[in-house]
């Protein structure tokens, strides 16, 4: 049962995101940061619905929110018509691993993708068609979207089936990494500074955030502790990846809308930090 004390934060933060939100809508004025605020809502929303209504509920957001990445993935990559057997098995393959997570079966979740969902794959695209040539790439960049979008996000909904507060710490986090990304290092000319500040600049933010939530999110300060020093140097590899899979994808970070890599760069953060931050949590506090 949730304080008061956590029931005014929560709904506080998720009142004033949406605000925030709504009032982009009404006055669609250019605002810094726009798309990301739209993906950080779901993420609140998914831990707002299951604090007052049901998990179940919570983790079928998340789940959206996989598919829409997924979708805007898939669009992006050189993908055959006869692939789409395997892009079905791919899209198939969300409902039953944030089922897996619902039902708090760990053992399955953490294979469901990385065994069964690999292993279906190749079998559904060879049965899409007789054209070999370009088997091999459609395969590999099916499931390495499966594994970024799906899997690694995933690790969200399961830290969110042991406390509303662990996934909230590292929205949060991860949110501050981006933001001190956009706001300072963009406007740092030089590589190396540009590397500390990603790397340095969050840490005071994010280990004091961490400190804050120790106690609501059931986590021993120590381990909070570590887990806020740990966040920002996992963002910034997963904006590193994320970047340069927007590169290679023909992305332009100039460009970016619904479709065309927005998703893929509000989310590129969390390919890192969400399983080493779930990881650690349930090796040294589960």
């Amino acid at each position: 049962m949730l304080e008061s004390a956590h029931i005014f934060v929560l709904l506080g933060a998720f009142g004033g995101l949406s605000l925030i939100v709504c009032a982009r809508m009404v006055f669609p004025r250019r605002l810094f940061f726009a798309s990301y605020l739209n993906f950080t809502l779901l993420f609140f929303a998914s831990i707002v619905v299951s604090a007052f209504a049901s998990l179940a509920y919570g983790l079928w957001i998340l789940a959206v929110v996989s598919f829409l990445a997924m979708r805007e993935y898939l669009s992006l990559i050189d993908i055959r018509l006869q692939d789409r057997l395997g892009v079905f098995g791919a899209y198939l393959s969300i409902p039953f691993m944030y089922y897996f997570i619902h039902i708090d079966w760990y053992g399955m979740f953490i294979i469901s993708i990385p065994v069964y969902a690999f292993l279906a794959v190749p079998l559904l695209v060879t049965l899409g068609g007789r054209e070999s040539a370009g088997t091999v790439f459609s395969i590999g960049a099916i499931d390495f979207g499966l594994f970024l979008f799906v899997y690694c996000l995933g690790h969200i909904g399961y830290l969110l089936s042991y406390s509303i507060w662990m996934p909230m710490l590292l929205i949060l986090s991860v949110a501050i990494c981006d933001l001190i990304a956009e706001l300072v290092v963009k406007r740092l000319s030089s590589v190396s500074t540009s590397f500390l500040g990603r790397l340095f600049l969050p840490l005071p933010l994010t280990i004091g955030l961490s400190w804050l939530l120790s106690d609501w999110a059931g986590i021993p300060l120590i381990h909070a502790l570590i887990l806020g020093t740990l966040i920002p140097p996992l963002a910034m590899m997963g904006q590193r990846t994320g970047n340069y899979i927007k590169a290679d994808l023909g992305v332009s970070g100039d460009a970016l809308f619904p479709g065309r890599g927005q998703i893929l760069d509000n989310l590129k953060s969390f390919f890192f930090a969400a399983p080493v931050v779930f990881h650690y949590i349930r090796y040294f506090l589960k």
